[in-house]
């Protein structure tokens, strides 16, 4: 019996140890998981994130919107006529565009909105402003504008809520956007025969306004090797009918499937698999290089999980850029609930007019930024050696870029300009990204006094920061990528990111 004793008081020992010790590695846990969000907020973590080898000049000139932002406006109509939502309930509700079709109610100091023809639906407040429209003139073109939307939604035709036709007239009507794609699993549809691409197709031309696109699109979910938004394409491949990514590439790849763009989703979102199958490590695939058209670097409203990557050391994007591919950065909201367009997160695309065509020729050249601040608009641009203007997302060789004396292979030089109407989301820091590491940086110390400008409407942030580059550091015979990020809020809590320009130098072959 005592024997018996001592192993039972042994063995509760050590299961008290045992629990002890579990006890503090949760904790651990738990307090890591707490410090490490607060340390991706920390301003200081930028350069940590990737290397930073400053090497570049910078300045910056604030900007009057009406006079130097808008010298066409006058020219553009269909502004006139667009309404943006306005997460601020001090704005009268007079701001609301004609025809609005919410109802305002407020209990107490909550405001809500209700559909008139349902009251016992109930949305978050929305206020509504004009929207200005930041006017991009590059040289002898027509002046070109950010529209704002999102590529990736769901719908109860997967694992979502309501119908598309349901999700089109809430991101037109209530979330403000100006295109949404849906994008549900295919392979949700298997069950389910009355959800199809051609049924789709149906409702998203019922969906269209002059002011809203309704775009068609869907998710490849591969528990493997990850998802892919694609849009523009011919058909569906689900995971059922292309198990294998290689399989899903060479379905793309098709010669019906050549207007088709796709975008890699979410990295690291399958966690269990990412670090060893998901993309393949973004693989390169020559046949698809031009219409790898994106990748998501905003999820829902965060950015900082993806400034790792797989390697832990730079972002997801810079990796699948230094692999070949040419993607342009998505703000996505992916949304699964009755939400669509409410989330900040969201790309905005320069083009002249607000049509599928357009959408689809700016996505192709990326020319388009992804953005967590709903209504910033941007433009980032290199000047050629004929002193014109070339818009982000482009495709250049190094010897037609412009240079002036500043050293001994003379300078490239860049522009930002940004237009910011919300005088909460303050523009703190510019970054440009040179081959994965910074290779310059503007800080705004002084804000909110740097940049705003108070006027008719309340206050907002414009201005326009150049840029140096040394042409001594695109030499080697290599391609290239430049690209500009801009941190918004004291604690870096909104990003915005353009897409990045392929820079060709000495021999280099074209990418195209």
């Amino acid at each position: 019996m005592s024997h018996n004793r001592l192993i039972k008081k042994s063995l509760m020992v050590l299961a008290t140890v045992a629990s002890g010790i579990l006890g503090i590695l949760v904790l651990l846990w738990a307090s890591w998981k707490t410090a490490h969000y607060f340390w991706l907020s920390s301003p200081a973590t930028s350069a940590e994130r990737q290397p930073l080898k400053i090497v570049m000049e910078t300045s910056w000139r604030k900007l009057d919107w009406k006079q130097a932002l808008q010298p066409d406006r006058d020219a553009m109509t269909t502004l006139q006529t667009r309404g943006l939502p306005w997460f601020d309930p001090r704005l009268p509700s007079s701001c609301e565009p004609p025809g609005f079709p919410y109802e305002r109610g407020d209990v107490g100091d909550s405001w809500f909105d209700y559909s008139a023809s349902d009251p016992g639906s109930i949305f978050p407040a929305t206020k509504f402003k004009w929207k200005n429209g930041l006017s991009i003139r590059p040289t002898g073109a027509r002046p070109m504008i950010a529209w704002h939307g999102t590529l990736h939604s769901h719908t109860g035709w997967s694992d979502g809520s309501a119908t598309p036709a349901d999700a089109y007239a809430f991101a037109r009507d209530k979330g403000g956007l100006d295109f949404m794609a849906v994008t549900d699993h295919p392979e949700f549809w298997l069950f389910n025969p009355g959800r199809n691409w051609e049924e789709l197709r149906e409702i998203a031309a019922a969906a269209d306004s002059p002011d809203f696109l309704a775009v068609r699109g869907f998710e490849y979910s591969n528990p493997v090797y990850g998802h892919y938004i694609v849009v523009g394409s011919d058909g569906v491949c689900s995971a059922f009918k292309c198990p294998d990514l290689k399989d899903f590439y060479n379905w793309l790849a098709r010669p019906e499937n050549k207007d088709a763009l796709v975008a890699f989703a979410h990295p690291m979102v399958q966690k269990d698999n990412a670090t060893q199958f998901e993309f393949k490590h973004m693989s390169f695939f020559p046949p698809l290089e031009s219409r790898m058209f994106g990748m998501e670097v905003i999820h829902w409203s965060g950015h900082d999980r993806f400034q790792f990557g797989f390697s832990g050391k730079q972002p997801f994007i810079d990796e699948a850029l230094a692999q070949g591919w040419h993607p342009g950065p998505l703000g996505s909201q992916d949304n699964h609930g009755l939400d669509w367009g409410l989330s900040n997160s969201r790309i905005g695309v320069l083009m002249t007019t607000l049509t599928h065509e357009s959408l689809m020729e700016a996505l192709r050249v990326r020319r388009f930024y992804a953005t967590s601040s709903r209504d910033l608009e941007l433009a980032f641009d290199v000047k050629s050696a004929a002193g014109e203007w070339i818009p982000m997302g482009g495709l250049v060789d190094r010897d037609t870029l412009g240079a002036f004396p500043g050293g001994a292979h003379g300078m490239l030089e860049t522009r930002l300009r940004l237009f910011e109407p919300d005088e909460f989301n303050v523009p703190r820091r510019v970054e440009w990204v040179l081959d994965g590491r910074i290779a310059g940086r503007l800080d705004f110390e002084g804000l909110p006094h740097e940049l705003s400008v108070s006027g008719e409407g309340g206050t907002y942030y414009a201005g326009e920061i150049t840029g140096w580059l040394p042409l001594s550091e695109i030499r080697d015979g290599h391609p290239h990528y430049l690209y500009a990020r801009v941190m918004i809020g004291p604690w870096f809590e909104a990003m915005a990111q353009t897409s990045p320009f392929i820079i060709n130098s000495g021999d280099a072959p074209d990418r195209h």
